[in-house]
């Protein structure tokens, strides 16, 4: 990260007044506190004046063959955040002014990358409260190149980031919502007031919140998200559909449904580009240039931060663009040019903006498999003046590249207060030193259907795009016939875009499709292979033709798009396409084809598991490389992670069905994997009588015994070999257990290391924090919270690092500290069962913290429990009517990870099926008050072991003088001997907690209870 240093800020509020603005926003005082404390980090406002727009110009750098010129500056413009041109040629601008802070809430909780939490959710404009946000369209009248007329659109807005026509609306992001404001006339000002289309969008960051709509050339409109953003968005089409951090999502104005396109790329994506082929580019908030972005592809995020992926099962993810350039932070937007105005040199060409180190990027692509990788070639501009901050780039009708400067010596947000210079913004132009700005007045709406079709052959994208739009609006079959002919008679592009046009103009057959999946043009066989899968479904003709291209398709971006698509079939003919994939092509090199194969695999083993397993029978795919060094792997390691009976038994159907011991070896890598630090003893007979010759043709840890016996050589070699990344999997996680079963501190700088380096699987990051809570040493609590932001996203490695974390006082209280303080921990992140595990320290300081954080963790009082246990039984005597269907789902939810009910749910608690249900009060005092009866054999200890820890479970074994301790709510048994432990005692509590059915509405216990007291199932 590159950081400035503010100095000196005499142009600025002074502290006082700073504190004043965040005592406005604050929800309450820890949030107050923190946000005064909070130093800015990045490139924070100092005490220089905006430059003129002349001086800024002068002091540009740019080759001899452009000219840049001031198109508008302020006071017409502020803070311009986005920027697009109309049918007309009017340059719209997004003005955010209201940020960083949406008017008339409050921050009620902020974490250490300033997220926050609002007290509550906006209406919809034009109600609630009025932000300073508005949308304005600008006009050159006079054509001097300057836009002298400036027209508001839409005002009041409360943090509005994105706007676009299309489809007789304004359509504009005001996140948590999309509006559509009604202009059947296209004039640029809404008839009415707007519909709300998508409500959920995520605001906990404003510089990450849904932005950049832009018409795909599928008639979908399409929109990014920012890294530090969470939404659950729904639509009259979609219910609920959940966005951790970056994304781009889609959404059908025809259907209403919304979808998740693709996740990741690790930044913070405030750019959508698409090129000529309907390729979807965003720049990086990283080093690189960011991601081409596949139909369901995964790519990479920063996992503490971010969070996880949204599938757990992804096990990977794709790379963005291979950068051979300046490894320089960053080019968050960008556009690849086709605008035909500028000199030759640049078609084709990457330009992206550098809002960082205030430049312009000149890149070129090249063919990179079935992605495309970019190189660097020159700075298209550049200044040492920090107040040229570009923050949005388009090519505009006249063929010239637009730049939107935020124009600020401040960029970074991160920093709680509003010190944003809200009075400048500057458009600049970019065009050829020999092309004079001339662009003739024109209202494409007054385009007849034929006149439209010709903008597919002006030089400048930017009208073809336009000519789509239009095309999907009017929906005219009149024009099919001309279509068709240019599909079948015009160069590869024009083809490409006369399909789009068929397709946007309802024309779309089958009999089109088959003949767009036969072009020799590789991107119309692309796009017919897309644009069928976006279909509810495949007719069998129509899959035939797609199975039968998996199998002759030359082309790796075809063959990409057939995967993407494939995952969106049905099961049969999913697995029909990638068995093709499989047996024409080897795509083990390509840098996005074997993980999306992986993925079209996973995404049927919920539903269709039984066909997933039925195409392993097929021994011949098993050779090929993509099988065997991608997928089986994640089959077993899937099969485990999910751990139900159905699982374990597709893995031993899977495991005696490998052809040959190269294939078990990986299966059984794959198994240790997704099984992580469980107990072996947990798996069934079956697999483990199928895993014996395998640990005897593999070798058992040979150290194992040396190790257990003091050895120094041993120890030495068993360190090495944890260290190793290339080592066997088994060993590693064997000889890392086993640091944690002896007393060897000089294993723990190695198990720190295996925790802190992010490319270790999680199974041994598991396995080195359950070791390292062995050791009573202060720096060990220190480096795991250090460590876990890098690790946050795996939810096992998650849970093991707080566990452990709750074994000692020390570290217990740092990580409180930095929950309460730096907030670079979460308190969400820790389970209800790990805050309670606090209160076993007895330890004050502890106590209150943790209750202060996690209230249900405090003891209920006599008369809440009668009052709940008053409630419920009112509840159930009502004669409002329960479902037990609904019921049986909560339980199993709520109740029965522990709980065995009608041979259903777990065994960790008392099995209920014999139990006495149809007593109401006997079971609401279990429920209620968990603590009045803890069933004989299931009384949890409190062990306090001699090396400092604090530990609970249920002694399930004796031996001698050693004792099995089971976890009370499942995990690997811990083996102590006596000499380990110096106190042990029954807990005071159930591990059940008091606040089960807090959450639950009355409709809900209504219906949990209609299940608990069924006689039968």
């Amino acid at each position: 990260m590159v950081i400035f240093s503010a100095c000196n800020p005499k142009n600025l509020k002074d502290r006082r007044g700073q504190d004043s603005e965040i005592d406005s926003v604050a929800g309450n005082e820890d949030v107050a506190r923190y946000l005064k404390s909070f130093k800015g980090l990045g490139a924070l406002s100092d005490s220089s004046e905006a430059p003129a727009p002349q001086q800024m110009l002068d002091e540009f750098h740019y080759p001899d063959d452009l000219v840049v010129e001031l198109a508008l500056s302020e006071p017409a413009v502020n803070q311009p955040v986005e920027i697009s041109f109309d049918h007309r040629g009017r340059l719209w601008v997004v003005q955010y002014s209201q940020y960083p802070y949406p008017k008339g809430l409050k921050v009620i909780n902020v974490d250490n990358y300033l997220r926050v939490t609002f007290d509550k959710v906006p209406q919809a404009p034009p109600e609630g409260v009025k932000g300073a946000d508005k949308i304005t369209f600008y006009e050159d009248t006079d054509g001097d190149g300057i836009y002298d007329k400036a027209t508001d659109a839409i005002t009041g807005l409360n943090i509005a980031t994105s706007v676009t026509l299309g489809r007789g609306n304004i359509w504009v992001l005001n996140p948590p919502y999309l509006l559509a404001y009604p202009d059947p006339d296209g004039d640029g000002i809404p008839n009415g007031p707007p519909v709300v289309h998508i409500s959920g969008f995520g605001m906990q960051d404003t510089h990450a919140v849904a932005n950049s709509l832009t018409w795909g050339p599928d008639g979908w409109l399409y929109g990014a998200q920012g890294s530090t953003t969470t939404s659950t968005i729904s639509s009259s089409g979609t219910k609920n559909l959940f966005l951790q951090g970056q994304a781009i999502w889609r959404y059908n104005p025809k259907t209403h449904v919304v979808e998740r396109f693709a996740e990741g790329g690790g930044n913070n994506p405030f750019n959508i580009e698409i090129d000529e082929k309907g390729r979807i580019f965003s720049g990086s908030n990283g080093v690189d240039r960011g991601p081409y972005y596949k139909q369901g592809g995964y790519y990479i995020k920063s996992w503490g931060k971010h969070g996880p992926l949204s599938n757990p099962y992804a096990f990977g993810y794709l790379p963005n663009m291979e950068l051979k350039g300046e490894k320089k932070r960053f080019t968050h937007a960008l556009i690849k040019y086709q605008g035909g105005s500028l000199p030759a040199r640049y078609n084709g060409k990457m330009i992206a903006v550098n809002p960082l180190l205030n430049y312009v990027q000149l890149t070129r692509f090249e063919p990179n498999g079935s992605s495309l990788k970019n190189i660097d070639e020159a700075h298209l501009l550049a200044t040492n003046d920090r107040w040229f901050r570009p923050v949005d780039i388009l090519t505009g009708p006249d063929g010239a590249v637009y730049l939107a400067d935020w124009s600020d010596s401040r960029l970074s947000h991160v920093d709680p207060r509003d010190t944003w210079n809200k009075t400048t913004g500057r458009i600049w132009r970019i065009r050829s030193k020999e092309n004079p700005v001339s662009q003739t007045e024109f209202d494409l709406n007054r385009y007849s259907g034929e006149q439209l079709l010709q903008l597919f052959k002006e030089k400048n994208n930017w009208f073809h795009k336009q000519a789509l739009l239009l095309l999907g609006d009017r929906k005219d079959k009149a024009l099919l016939p001309g279509l068709l002919s240019l599909f079948r008679t015009g160069d590869a592009q024009v083809a490409l875009e006369a399909l789009w046009a068929i397709h946007l103009s309802g024309g779309f057959t089958d009999a089109v499709a088959k003949e767009a999946l036969h072009h020799k043009d590789p991107y119309v066989r692309m796009w017919a292979v897309r644009l069928l899968g976006d279909e509810p479904s495949v007719p069998a003709e129509m899959f035939a033709q797609l199975s039968a291209l998996a199998t002759r398709e030359t082309h790796p971006e075809v063959r990409s798009q057939l995967a993407s698509t494939a995952k969106r079939l049905p099961v049969k003919e999913a697995l029909s396409i990638v068995k093709n994939l499989l047996r024409s092509h080897n795509d083990i090199a390509d840098p996005d084809i074997p993980l999306q194969i992986w993925w079209v695999l996973e995404s049927k083993m919920d539903t269709d598991n039984r066909e997933i397993l039925d195409f392993f029978k097929d021994h011949r795919i098993w050779n090929n490389p993509v099988i065997e060094q991608v997928v089986l792997k994640r089959t077993m390691q899937r099969y485990m992670m999910t751990g139900s009976a159905e699982n374990y038994s597709s893995a031993i159907e899977l495991l005696s069905g490998s052809p040959s011991t190269r294939f078990s070896r990986i299966l059984v890598n794959g198994l240790q994997e997704g099984f992580g630090e469980r107990n072996m003893k947990e798996l069934p007979s079956g697999l483990l009588k199928l895993l014996q010759p395998f640990q005897t043709e593999f070798g058992e840890a040979p150290l194992t015994l040396d190790l257990k016996t003091g050895q120094k050589a041993a120890m030495d070699q068993a360190l090495a070999v944890i260290a190793d990344e290339n080592a066997e999997m088994g060993y590693r996680l064997t000889y890392a257990r086993i640091m944690g079963e002896i007393d060897q501190p000089r294993s723990v700088p190695v198990l720190l290391k295996v925790i802190e380096n992010g490319a270790t699987s999680g199974a041994l990051r598991e396995a080195a924090l359950r070791a390292l809570s062995r050791y009573n040493m202060e720096e060990i609590g220190e480096r795991i919270i250090k460590a876990y932001p890098g690790f946050r996203a795996d939810h096992q490695d998650r849970l093991a690092a707080l566990d452990v974390l709750a074994t000692r006082s020390l570290w217990t209280k740092r990580l409180l500290k930095e929950i309460m303080e730096s907030k670079k921990i979460s308190k969400d992140d820790v389970p209800e069962q790990i805050a309670r595990r606090f209160k076993l320290l007895e330890d004050t300081e502890v106590d209150k913290n943790a209750e202060r954080l996690w209230p249900a963790i405090k003891p209920l009082l006599s008369a809440e429990k009668v009052e709940r246990m008053n409630k419920i039984s009112a509840l159930v005597a009502s004669s409002q009517k329960a479902d037990p269907q609904q019921g049986r789902l909560l339980y199993l939810s709520t109740c029965g990870s522990c709980h065995k009910l009608f041979n259903e749910g777990g065994i960790i608690g008392p099995e209920l099926t014999g139990y006495e249900r149809s007593n109401l009060q006997t079971l609401l005092i279990n429920i209620v008050d968990p603590n009045a009866d803890i069933r004989e054999g299931y009384e949890v200890q409190r062990i306090l072991t001699t090396d400092g820890r604090v530990l609970e479970g249920r002694i399930t074994g004796r031996n001698g003088d050693d004792m099995t301790i089971q976890p009370p709510l499942g995990g690997r048994e811990i083996h102590l001997s006596s000499n380990q432990i110096k106190e042990m005692k029954a807990a005071p509590a159930s591990v059940m907690p008091e606040r089960l059915l807090d959450k639950m509405s009355d409709q809900q216990l209504r219906d949990i209870f209609s299940y608990l007291m069924k006689k039968d199932k």
